[in-house]
């Protein structure tokens, strides 16, 4: 008998041996700070607009790939520990699965927000645009990652002037809002603030009392799939400040960012009003 119970324990050993050597791979592919396939050289410039959109699709694809192959690859080796005998032990079997539940979350919102760069391809022309409440739209954003917010014991702060309106569509102001603060709010410590301000006619900033980035980093942050740090962006898709980038783009808005390591980042925002005979 105690010859069996030394086999039972010795394999339980190796399974949860093999359980932390999986777990540790997962976590340590996800912070790798490979970046996604170069884009095409600029001596193809000279080519045609067909060639031209071509190889920017299949730029976009490889990118696309490459994001989406590490989570794909990572569930794959979650299922296969648990396949060789990790379901036998109920501690290895539910670390496993809230790490493949973590993989799952991560590709849903990759998919999220590639629909999102889909959506965005229409024209200036067919965005419908009104006057935006500021205030209504922040208090949302506000409420949707308040529970983020808490995790990781950051305070959002609304400072908006009432009655403070931007002329844009406004789902898309929901959607830039919500990026720019999960982006501030991750890179935020605990105890840190977060505040989204208005200022000017048609200007308003999200602020942060975080880590800050180098100035060198600021003109790479709105490209596709960027992230300066891996390990502290866990869960993004590296796509979120390309998507307000583009919005601002489909607004004719501006956007500068002013930042400081170890003081936080201000990112402010400048939306145009409505063109004479625009009906705005």
């Amino acid at each position: 008998m105690s010859d069996v119970t030394s086999q039972d324990n010795t394999k339980k050993k190796r399974q949860s041996e093999r359980a932390e050597r999986v777990d540790t791979a997962c976590t340590s592919q996800a912070s790798q700070s490979s970046s996604p396939p170069s884009s095409p050289s600029s001596s193809s410039s000279s080519s045609s607009p067909g060639a031209s959109s071509a190889a920017n699709t299949s730029q976009w694809i490889a990118e696309v790939s490459h994001e989406l192959r590490l989570p794909i690859a990572n569930v794959s080796l979650l299922v296969e520990t648990l396949l060789d005998g990790g379901l036998e032990d109920p501690q290895v079997a539910r670390r496993m699965l809230e790490r493949a539940k973590q993989e799952c979350d991560r590709l849903q919102s990759l998919v999220n927000d590639l629909l999102s760069v889909e959506k965005l391809s229409e024209t200036r022309e067919q965005i419908p645009r009104e006057w935006v409440d500021l205030e209504n739209r922040a208090q949302y954003a506000l409420e949707s990652t308040q529970k983020l917010a808490k995790a990781g014991s950051v305070q959002v702060k609304v400072s908006v002037e009432p009655g403070f309106r931007v002329y844009a569509n406004a789902p898309q102001i929901d959607q830039i809002l919500l990026n720019l603060l999960e982006n501030a709010v991750k890179f935020t410590p605990e105890g840190g603030i977060v505040t989204i301000k208005s200022g000017a006619p048609g200007c308003f900033s999200v602020s942060d009392t975080g880590i800050g980035m180098p100035e060198s980093e600021i003109p790479k942050i709105f490209a596709r799939f960027y992230r300066i740090d891996r390990s502290r962006s866990k869960g993004s898709t590296g796509l979120g400040l390309s998507i307000v980038k583009h919005i601002l783009d489909l607004h004719d808005a501006k956007i500068n960012v002013q930042s400081k390591e170890g003081e936080g980042s201000t990112f402010t925002l400048e939306f145009p009003g409505p063109r004479l005979g625009s009906g705005g």
